[in-house]
């Protein structure tokens, strides 16, 4: 056999084999974690949850002008709450479907919220069900009553100079919400779109995400802006008369959208004075590229 062939011959088995492998690991982590855009939406209506999430105070002893809050739901395979984040300064809440998961963050000083819906092995609709506490905190009393209410992802550290500052924003704006810009990406939300496809989970809602956008646009939004946002930290100001509004909206837009939360935050913002900027955060290593203007 001449070394020509020899060596077709081998980048063809080498390519069999690789996408063999890849076929084995994907089954595999599809057992381990079964992903499906394919799950019951019903119970997760905005009149369903007011209905279902209790309307009475489980702290009502608490008292403070600003509070800190965090979520998360789904099976503890996924669970990455950051070990550095004992409460200080501030009340801090933590909203979860998940018992283990509310023991952990009660450990280190965080009040636990219960949220009364099923756990499930699916990250898709796990990352829904976290979306109620994340863009309705002001259905759960505990949360509603402190005036300036900080979020955080249960993954981030919190900030607390960036609270501080968040506060001076939304008092010197007069906003409803102030939520930092994003680091990574600007300009077009497509930029956001196609950064979020480096994420399975986001793929598999890629339709539904791409109806949400045409539907924006049909509605007179551009994919063109100058604000793309991360928003897995923001502050409200709770008593602002039209932070229910935005929260319901966004909430609303995240049901149509899915789980990338960001895409539905930045045709919300669009025109939107009741949204101001936080400054974009250090650019970190992740899983997609930063996407820059030509």
């Amino acid at each position: 056999m001449d070394l020509g062939r020899l060596k077709l011959q081998t980048a063809r088995r080498y390519r069999k084999f690789t996408r063999t492998r890849k076929k084995m690991l994907g089954q595999l982590n599809a057992w381990l974690e079964p992903m499906s855009n394919d799950f019951d939406r019903a119970p997760m209506a905005r009149a369903q949850l007011e209905q279902m999430v209790s309307k009475t105070a489980l702290y009502p002893e608490v008292t403070s002008d600003t509070a800190v809050y965090s979520t998360y739901c789904g099976t503890l395979k996924s669970f990455t709450f950051d070990l550095s984040n004992t409460a200080r300064r501030f009340p801090h809440y933590f909203v979860s479907n998940n018992p283990h998961a509310l023991d952990a963050a009660e450990a280190l000083g965080w009040h636990p919220i219960p949220l009364d819906l099923p756990v499930s092995g699916n990250p898709i609709l796990s990352a829904q069900q976290a979306k109620i506490a994340k863009a309705m905190p002001h259905l759960f009393p505990d949360l509603n009553r402190h005036r300036h209410l900080a979020y955080i992802d249960d993954k981030k550290a919190v900030p607390f100079d960036d609270i501080d500052r968040g506060i001076a924003v939304l008092q010197t704006t007069g906003a409803a919400m102030a939520t930092r810009l994003s680091p990574h990406v600007s300009g077009n939300i497509l930029r956001e779109f196609t950064d979020a496809m480096f994420q399975e989970r986001y793929r598999l809602q890629a339709h539904q995400i791409t109806e949400f956008m045409l539907a924006q646009i049909e509605a007179g939004k551009t994919l063109e802006t100058d604000r793309l946002f991360t928003t897995n930290f923001s502050l409200r100001d709770t008593a602002h008369p039209r932070i229910r509004a935005l929260n319901d909206a966004w909430y609303d837009d995240i049901l149509a959208c899915g789980i990338e939360c960001q895409i539905a935050f930045a045709f919300l913002a669009q025109g939107n004075a009741d949204i101001a900027d936080l400054p974009a955060p250090p650019r970190k290593k992740y899983l997609g590229k930063k996407i820059e203007d030509a």
